[in-house]
């Protein structure tokens, strides 16, 4: 399909600013275009993606998208992990902290155990390869263990993006789905530095040295958290010096940026440093001035969304997603399991109100961002050692990604409604 429309690939010595702007222009086009058809703007900047990305009309060439527009997706996660991180206040958390922490707990043990065990008993049923020479242990089970870390991860751009378009009054069901979202990524987060370990060991066939296992990721949590507390501390300093919210606006973007590019050159997750970042902003510094700082952010939020889901969109190989829609579709099935009944029983267990039992767990579908990041991340290491079974996991998770940012957003404001907040 590309090759039909190899014409329309833009040429590699455009300036950077051209695909830049090009790539605001169309996501805000095209998620306008879903409004007039009663979607919401998400569902726009991801089909823009798809249509114009390397598998259909080659818009953007596959280089752009996952080399020279790499940039793009570590600015965006890393306001996105900003925002997300500012939702979780602790007073909110102390007045639904019972509710917040069984549903979390629950779903995200529901959506880990689906998804583990279906893959790791199916996968080797649905995909056959070569690489299975290597012995199961060192193929498919480090893959089904990762696709279960990287799926309990819930995706916060897709929700904050709703939430903000229907403009959601802070009710109990926003303030608890907010408070889900931003522990449930933590969680995610963490989880996901331990399988890592413990995937390398797998498919290097070493004998699993735990102490190592759970040394390394620690360490590099650790530094995560002090980092975000550290810029927090050096902002809490600084912003009483900076009044106009023009200003705040660049010293708080600054601010995040600095801890993502920090975070990455130590090779820490910067994802969870700026979630600490906002957090402490949103909570240890004046009221009134954090308002003002998550107040900016939000300003620039939507067209942050719109290039970024329009990038996620663009990732999906159509041709080579054919050869795993089994696995795409199972994954889809174990997760909406996992989640939805694993919320209902959180929900059951912390005594949460009728609206919160019954549909939280059709709020927390969305699977981007943070899966993305996160599979992609995890097949630079598996595409050295089993390059056909870590292409199949990308693709997969990107299906499963697209397939749920096109569907969950319709469930999110379904509920929404259905709690009265929207």
């Amino acid at each position: 399909m590309a090759e039909l429309f190899s014409f329309l690939k833009l040429p590699m010595h455009l300036h950077f600013l051209v695909y830049i702007g090009l790539l605001f222009l169309i996501s805000q086009a095209c998620g306008r275009i879903a409004n007039f058809f009663k979607s919401p703007h998400i569902v726009g900047y991801l089909l823009a993606g798809i249509l114009f990305g390397p598998s259909l009309l080659n818009f953007f060439s596959q280089k752009l998208i996952f080399k020279d527009l790499s940039i793009i997706t570590d600015i965006a996660l890393s306001i996105i992990a900003f925002s997300i991180g500012g939702s979780l206040r602790i007073s909110i958390f102390k007045k639904f902290k019972k509710s917040i922490i069984w549903i979390t707990i629950f779903q995200a043990i529901g959506a880990f155990i689906f998804v583990f065990v279906f893959s790791a008993i199916l996968l080797p049923l649905v995909v056959s390869t070569n690489e299975v020479n290597n012995g199961y242990q060192r193929t498919y089970l480090p893959i089904s263990l990762t696709l279960g870390v990287i799926f309990l991860a819930t995706a916060p751009a897709s929700i904050l993006s709703i939430l903000h378009e229907y403009k959601a009054k802070k009710g109990t069901f926003t303030n608890i789905l907010l408070g889900i979202i931003t522990i449930d990524d933590a969680i995610a987060l963490i989880f996901y530095s331990f399988a890592m370990v413990i995937s390398r060991n797998l498919i290097a066939g070493d004998k699993l040295d735990f102490t190592i296992a759970f040394l390394e990721p620690i360490t590099s949590i650790f530094l995560a958290v002090m980092l975000g507390v550290l810029m927090g501390f050096i902002l809490k300093l600084i912003l009483k010096f900076f009044k106009p919210k023009d200003i705040l606006l660049g010293i708080i973007t600054g601010a995040v940026l600095l801890t993502g590019g920090l975070a990455i050159t130590i090779g820490i997750s910067a994802l969870l440093s700026n979630m600490i970042l906002g957090f402490f902003i949103a909570n240890f510094i004046e009221h009134e001035k954090a308002d003002d700082a998550f107040e900016v952010i939000e300003s620039i939020e939507e067209p942050i969304f719109g290039i970024f889901f329009l990038l996620a969109g663009a990732q999906l190989d159509i041709q080579f997603l054919s050869k795993g829609i089994i696995l795409t579709g199972i994954l889809l099935i174990a997760r909406f399991i996992g989640k939805y009944f694993g919320s209902y029983f959180g929900g059951v267990v912390s005594r949460s109100p009728a609206p919160i039992k019954k549909y939280m767990g059709l709020s927390l579908l969305p699977t981007a961002g943070l899966c993305i990041g996160l599979v992609l991340e995890a097949d630079i290491i598996f595409s050295k050692t089993i390059p056909f079974l870590s292409d199949l996991m990308v693709n997969a998770v990107i299906g499963v990604t697209l397939i749920n940012e096109l569907i969950s957003p319709y469930f999110v404001r379904f509920s929404l409604k259905k709690a009265k907040e929207i």
